[in-house]
């Protein structure tokens, strides 16, 4: 049994792209010693993340997100306990768009290669359902 974790958070004007990308090298060695995978979207100034893995370790993890002071107005959109993780091999993948036009682009179709790597029975999952659908309003905000 596994636990999921989605929210959303806007980024405070201060949080730099510099100290995300720090940011996201410190959860990644973290979500790989703990055995945490998911996914964060960036995109004007705004986050989504998704989080799995064991119910203490997700439910501590989110805990410390959530009093984060880089970030503000977190919105849990789902928490709850689920039979497998979407994806089993990502410690956090990371996606940011920054308005390069070509980078966002190349952004978008490693999301959408991302997004179809989960296996069938779990793109029809209340967690891959609402990860999908918040992600492309997020998206939908250029």
């Amino acid at each position: 049994m596994s636990y999921s974790v989605i929210y959303q958070s806007k980024a405070k004007a201060d949080f730099t792209i510099a100290q995300i990308d720090t940011m996201l090298l410190k959860a990644k060695q973290f979500n790989k010693t703990h055995n945490i995978t998911g996914c964060i979207i960036y995109n004007n100034n705004r986050f989504i993340q998704i989080i799995e893995g064991a119910k203490a370790d997700i439910t501590n993890l989110y805990a410390k997100i959530k009093s984060d002071h880089r970030h503000e107005n977190v919105i849990t959109l789902v928490e709850t306990s689920t039979y497998d993780t979407l994806w089993n091999d990502w410690s956090m993948a990371f996606y940011k768009f920054t308005g390069d036009a070509t980078k966002d682009q190349h952004n978008h179709m490693l999301l959408e290669v991302y997004l179809n790597a989960v296996s069938d029975a779990q793109k029809s999952s209340e967690v891959y359902t609402i990860f999908k659908k918040n992600v492309s309003q997020l998206l939908a905000l250029d």
